[in-house]
């Protein structure tokens, strides 16, 4: 079957990922349009292993854990010169994976229960949390957006939870634009500026890219309303809806440094929108 090999080569935001095992490795759909083989060396390796690992996490520091009142979702530790990571399934709260990543954030041991004799290493949330430090090793960051191309400008929309943009996603589509992807992106630094990329989700979608050309930070209004942000303020708000663990310095500073050239580079706008075909216009008239 394509989704079970005891190899897989992966290239998301033209990052070349290798996954590797003794025994079948089972993807998720959603990662299928992103296999392609790799001629050099990958830029992230993933060791796969079934079962788990002899050690623990006991005599180690936790450094950070992701959870809400009603799940957990990963724990992580310092281990040696790198990071543990202590993944727990979404609907049990049971552990799902064990994860060590190197000082470099180039190379993954991940253990997982084999079921069937075959092992899914990048079920959510491994998937996604392999993704966000993949980032770090390159001038990237992963997203909470959307992003529309219209076949010349690339716009990208990101706000809190309910801000509207799945809704802004539907709007430009049905005006016309490709929508690169409506909740999880990755923009990548080129050489000319910068690019942003969806990423494998639930759901097969080929790999897509556009140029970054604006960011709208968006909220539901009675009327449509623009302001151009600029400096600290444009860089703090874009940077609250980067996907990121705020428990290294190093990681921070790396941070701002992007949102810093994004801002600098790209016009970041608050915008309030009425959810209808006008806010299409509103946009394209305010940049021209």
């Amino acid at each position: 079957m394509e989704n079970q090999q005891k190899t897989f080569s992966l290239s998301i935001a033209d990052f070349a990922i290798q996954l590797h095992s003794e025994t079948l490795i089972e993807l998720e759909d959603g990662y299928l349009p992103f296999l392609k083989n790799i001629v050099n060396k990958p830029d992230i390796d993933i060791e796969c292993m079934a079962g788990w690992p002899e050690f623990s996490f006991d005599e180690t520091q936790k450094v950070f854990e992701a959870k809400n009142e009603a799940q957990k979702f990963y724990t992580i530790y310092s281990i040696n010169s790198g990071l543990g990571f202590v993944i727990y399934n979404q609907q049990s709260n049971e552990i799902q994976q064990i994860a060590l990543l190197n000082e470099h954030f180039t190379h993954w041991k991940v253990y997982s229960e084999a079921i069937e004799n075959r092992i899914m290493p990048l079920k959510y949330p491994m998937g996604p949390i392999i993704m966000h430090y993949m980032t770090l090793t390159s001038d990237a960051v992963m997203m909470h957006a959307s992003c529309a191309f219209d076949g010349e400008k690339g716009r990208m929309f990101s706000g809190f939870s309910g801000a509207g943009k799945s809704t802004m996603s539907m709007i430009w589509s049905e005006a016309g634009s490709q929508i690169i992807n409506d909740d999880r992106l990755i923009i990548r630094k080129t050489d000319t500026g910068f690019n942003v990329h969806n990423t494998p989700m639930y759901y097969k979608d080929m790999p897509k890219v556009a140029p970054l050309s604006a960011v709208y930070l968006i909220s539901h209004s009675p009327e449509n309303k623009i302001k151009k942000l600029s400096g600290a303020i444009a860089v703090t708000r874009v940077m609250a809806f980067c996907i990121q663990n705020n428990f290294d310095k190093q990681f921070i500073q790396k941070r701002l440094g992007i949102f810093t050239e994004i801002s600098m580079q790209v016009p970041v706008y608050d915008l309030g929108f009425v959810p209808n075909q006008s806010v299409v216009q509103f946009i394209k008239a305010h940049e021209a």
